[in-house]
């Protein structure tokens, strides 16, 4: 079984990686710089852990790419994942040019044979699906989601690397914890995402209450999020926001545009509730519904 290499800006985020390694035949090997206890957090995720120590004071996550790379070239690994998050993407342009590979974004699905690399992505705003065909070896970054996570059955191990994080040009002065709500709508098996049609912020709080009586999640369109501001954006689905595969997908007053259908397109069971009979994703639904939102939240919370 050939080794394939992850890394990751939250030890957390390596779970799905590790899923996702097994999945495609390979045994999953960690790059991890930060606490110990992290990298100990990660091998309960059954990957092998190649230990950078903790990130020096004044440095920045990214700076461990210096010594990621070195451990990718002595691996000769063909396959590196990573998740599609904003830091890990800065990660990947900085060891792909210390590696000379490629970087994938925003992949959805994933093949190795060898040292070829098959994947494929969204282009044209999540419009079309393209594949791609890369030999050599390649840095793939996963949509959220991509790989269901799994039951473990054993753990990894630890093993310190001679190379060390050390800070670069760009010197970390202070942080801040941020205000906003974060969410990781991706584990989320039954979804309520709220449209404009929705009405009201009352009427959001509703379908959240609702959505949390399910063992789910409330997410949103992204003038929900970025226009009126009644939900977090960590919380909108979309060609820009995030992916998601629920079991049960229902849409509250969702028009259903291509730009938020990329985000729920895999979802295993779509309802649509809409007043609009014509909206576009009436036609992209398991069940449509003509109703106002008001009258669906009181329906839907009598479940």
């Amino acid at each position: 079984m050939a080794d394939i290499l992850l890394f990751a800006d939250t030890p957390s985020a390596y779970e799905e990686l590790a899923c996702a390694a097994r999945a495609l035949g390979g045994n999953p090997v960690a790059l991890y710089a930060g606490p110990r206890s992290g990298a100990e957090q990660i091998t309960g995720y059954g990957a092998n852990v190649l230990y950078f120590g903790e990130i020096p004071a004044g440095a920045i996550p990214e700076d461990a790419a210096v010594a990621y790379a070195e451990a990718i070239k002595r691996a000769g690994a063909p396959l590196v994942l990573s998740r599609a998050s904003k830091r890990d993407a800065l990660m990947a342009g900085r060891i792909g040019i210390r590696c000379d590979m490629p970087v994938l974004n925003d992949v959805s699905a994933v093949s190795v044979d060898g040292d070829t690399v098959q994947v494929e992505h969204m282009v044209f705003g999540g419009a079309a699906k393209r594949t791609e065909l890369v030999g050599g070896g390649a840095i793939v970054i996963l949509a959220a989601g991509t790989f269901p996570p799994e039951e473990v059955t054993a753990v990894g191990d630890i093993t310190d690397q001679p190379e060390k994080v050390e800070a670069g040009p760009v010197k970390l002065v202070g942080t801040e914890e941020k205000q906003e709500e974060t969410v990781d709508l991706s584990s989320a098996q039954y979804v309520i995402c709220v449209g404009r049609g929705i009405g009201s912020a009352e009427n959001v709080e509703k379908a959240k209450q609702i959505a949390h009586k399910l063992g789910g999640e409330v997410a949103c369109t992204r003038p929900i999020a970025e226009g009126e501001g009644w939900l977090a954006r960590s919380r909108y689905l979309g060609v820009s926001g995030a992916t998601v595969k629920p079991q049960v997908y229902i849409g509250i007053g969702v028009s259903g545009q291509v730009q938020h259908t990329v985000g729920m397109d895999d979802s295993a069971f779509v309802v649509s509730i809409n007043k609009d009979k014509n909206a576009p994703l009436m036609k992209h639904c398991d069940v449509g519904i003509v109703m106002d939102a008001d009258t669906a939240l009181d329906v839907l919370g009598t479940l």
